[in-house]
């Protein structure tokens, strides 16, 4: 879009903190958030009727062009990102100033850091799977995020953590960087140490701040404290991890590697650090074990006779002996586990099949004497490590304490797909239906019919969930909330289909309740002669596959609705239809051309209202008299009158009102601009219709094209139109558009300026605007 004028960036701070900026079809309402790089703002996309986040970049952030461009390439690319839990970006654009913004979905349920996790590990799980899922995505596209915190993970209307705010994101397919070199860019209180010395980073900085945020979910407040970011930074590169209290020191490993002050030292990629995560939420996660594998190579380098004589033959035999006298062992258990340090996990496999033993040329341990009672397995497996055979050195596995824990499974492994099954129960248990990836009741069930198609528990678990999903988008609709409908309709319709459910009782209530929900709001969009009502409902039934032949015949009388620029009957006056009514909203109508002079003649005539002063507003000082019926050039009857001030048009408005029976007024600034704002031709000065050099040509006929969109003339040219807004103060009004003293370069058809409301100028006219209600149209 073209600028308007080269402004400072500080001249575009102060502007941006004293009015709403202007987005090319969007409604901007109000601004909802302020960071170091930019300004977010709540708005309404137009064309959709839907509410958006609104980011416009700081004008101190990005000084010239290259970095501009630069950015607009990365926003391009991260809008390209399309993972669940990632917030798309819907546009990016410039404003008239040149402000870089990029467009969001508003997301009103708030950040990760207004909620409290300290007792719902669970959650806090799903959050970190969530976002490594989305990390682990975004890095495979060579997008570094840089700025993982808890005020960038917002939440959906599903209670859906998404992970947003990729804008100081780095592209690794791009070397050129947006910030300059050797600048710290992220948020002190989760940044990586190479980040904050402003080093080149890439995917294990992200990790290192899901590390941090791990952290404050487990504890309430994030892991260093600083009152300065100097001290922040130094923390992070220096201190240790902190401790976690006893009831969460199972978290410690993996905060202990996640926040590795070296990059080498972190987990390598989210996909790893999601396994480790996962190992938390199993329950398999432990204090760090010593690692008796490494030691046990290194020992055998050396020791290889004693440690195969003393180490090997007292672990098998002592397991042995114990399972010869233990033989209640459930039969579906099918591992041991060997627990605390420094025992290495499942050592017992690590020797000979323990079926077979290699008999031990020195006398069995304690453990097989059978005058003694039975030992622990513990003590067994202690006392036969202890035991040396004679003539040799101790073992170094001497002192190691060990148990053997025995763990029942809660699934038969001989029976085809009851592992999947089993999951599949507990992940529906626990509500993880489709999400997150490699943990959720559906691919547990695809997973299962592949192996047993014919399993009845199948397809019982399948309609649970088909279940939940038809129960939510029911209610979606009911609700009105399309979006949700849409997305949870999605999410079960393919899975239907996998399982061969169509037939299944919850799908079919979903399908059987449906059509009349959705009838009886088209009845009522139809009744309230709302357009974009029926077009949404008509779109969501079909994104939904209801047959329109369930929902005649309002299905086919929507086609008979009124439309933005059909005329209307006012009598004498000359209106079109500019928008419809929405809800509780009344449509609005405007005339089709300014005010002309003949028509205004009437009015001065019947009320004898005196003429006010006028001007030119390019040269205030002048000594040629002006008013409506003379204003310096010549004009007939169908000309748009001039040098009527702001409240001569505003008694027109009130007169023509009181004639008609109807409530006529001046428009508002937000209904004139789009008015204005449509594509195509249409700029009088341009098309010649008008000669725009600013010279004394005067007026043109206000009903002279070029008529917009909507059937308007005069919009890009002929004469300004007072509208019904305050300047600085409200002795001052606006006029916008474009008036025949503008040229072609610097008037633009949304520009509005403020004048004194008492006097007339010799480019100013008017026009009038009604509201329009639903049963007015209905009655058309």
């Amino acid at each position: 879009m073209q600028q308007e004028e080269e402004l400072s960036p500080d001249e575009l701070t102060a502007l941006l903190s004293s009015y709403m900026p202007e987005i090319p079809g969007y409604r901007v309402l109000r601004r909802i958030g302020k960071g170091g790089m930019s300004q977010v703002y709540l708005g309404v996309q137009e064309s959709l009727d839907r509410q958006v986040a609104v980011k416009v970049m700081s004008p101190a952030a990005l000084t010239d062009e290259i970095s501009k461009q630069r950015f607009e390439h990365e926003a391009r690319t991260i809008a390209k990102l399309e993972h669940p839990c990632i917030v798309g970006i819907h546009e990016v654009g410039r404003t008239r100033q040149g402000l870089l913004y990029y467009v969001l979905p508003y997301l009103a349920k708030g950040h990760l850091g207004q909620r409290d996790f300290t007792q719902d590990e669970d959650r806090a799980i799903e959050v970190l799977r969530s976002l490594l899922s989305a990390l682990e995505y975004a890095h495979a596209r060579g997008i570094v995020h840089r700025d993982v915190k808890a005020e960038n993970v917002l939440f959906d209307n599903a209670d859906r953590p998404l992970l947003t705010d990729f804008g100081i994101a780095l592209s690794k397919r791009d070397q050129t960087r947006i910030t300059t070199a050797g600048l710290a860019v992220g948020s002190g209180g989760y940044m990586a140490p190479e980040q904050a010395r402003g080093e080149v980073v890439d995917g294990r900085a992200d990790l290192y701040s899901v590390g941090v945020l791990a952290y404050e979910l487990l504890i309430g407040r994030l892991p260093y404290q600083a009152a300065d970011p100097l001290a922040l930074a130094l923390m992070h590169a220096q201190d240790p991890v902190p401790r976690l209290p006893p009831e969460k020191k199972h978290w410690q490993p993996f905060l202990d590697r996640a926040m590795a002050k070296s990059p080498d030292n972190r987990y390598r990629n989210a996909q790893q650090m999601l396994g480790a995560l996962n190992q938390i939420a199993s329950g398999k996660a432990t204090e760090p074990k010593f690692d008796t594998a490494r030691l046990g190579n290194k020992l055998r380098a050396a020791w290889k006779p004693l440690l195969a004589a003393v180490a090997g033959v007292a672990m098998v035999a002592g397991v042995y002996g114990w399972m010869q006298r233990d033989r209640s062992v459930d039969p579906r258990t099918d591992f041991f586990t060997v627990e605390g340090a420094p025992a290495a996990p499942a050592p017992v496999a690590a020797e000979p099949p323990i079926a077979t033993p290699t008999p031990a040329p020195t006398p069995a341990p304690a453990v097989a004497e059978p005058a003694l009672p039975p030992a622990p397995v513990d003590a067994a497996l202690a006392n036969a490590a202890q035991a040396p055979a004679p003539g040799l050195i101790a073992s170094p596995f001497a002192q190691v304490q060990a148990e053997v824990t025995v763990t029942a499974l809660d699934y038969d492994p001989t029976r085809a797909g009851a592992r999947e099954l089993a999951a599949a129960r507990r992940q529906i248990d626990r509500n993880r239906l489709s999400l997150p990836p490699g943990d959720n009741a559906m691919q547990s069930l695809r997973a299962a019919r592949e192996l047993a198609p014919r399993e009845p528990s199948l397809y019982r678990m399948a309609d649970e969930v088909i279940r939940f999903y038809s129960e939510r988008v029911l209610a979606a609709v009911k609700a009105g909330d399309d979006d949700a409908a849409v997305e949870n309709y999605g999410r079960v319709s393919p899975f239907v289909v996998e399982m061969e459910r169509q037939t299944g009782k919850p799908w079919v209530a979903l399908r059987d309740g449906l059509t009349p929900v959705l009838l009886a709001r088209l009845q009522a969009d139809l009744k309230k002669v709302d357009g974009i009502a029926v077009a949404r409902t008509k779109a969501l039934a079909t994104s939904l596959e209801v047959p329109p032949a369930g929902l005649e015949p309002a299905w086919s009388q929507a086609v008979e609705l009124p439309k933005a620029g059909d005329r209307l009957k006012d009598e004498g006056v000359a209106m079109n239809l500019v928008s419809l009514p929405r809800g509780n909203r009344p449509g609005l109508a405007a005339m089709r051309g300014e005010v002309t002079r003949s028509e205004y003649a009437a009015f001065a005539s019947a009320n004898g209202r005196a003429a006010a002063r006028c001007r030119n507003r390019l040269a205030p000082i002048t000594l040629k008299k002006r008013s409506w019926d003379d204003p310096g050039f010549n004009q007939s009857g169908n000309h748009p009158v001039v040098c009527v001030s702001y409240d001569d048009a505003r008694a027109y408005a009130q007169w023509l009102s009181r004639r008609t029976g109807r409530e006529y007024r001046l428009p508002t600034r937000a209904e004139w601009t789009p008015l204005a704002s449509y594509r195509g031709t249409g700029n009088a000065c341009r098309d010649g219709r008008i000669n725009c050099s600013g010279g004394s040509d005067g007026t043109a006929s206000a009903s002279q094209g070029p008529n917009s969109h909507l059937g308007l003339a005069g919009l890009r040219g002929n004469a300004r139109e007072w509208l019904s807004d305050c300047g600085k103060s409200c002795s001052r009004r606006l006029a916008a558009g474009m008036g025949w003293r503008d040229t072609a370069q610097r008037g633009t058809p949304q520009g509005a300026d403020d004048f004194d409301a008492d006097t007339g100028y010799d480019d100013i006219g008017f026009r009038l605007v009604r509201e329009v209600s639903a049963e007015e149209l209905g009655a058309r």
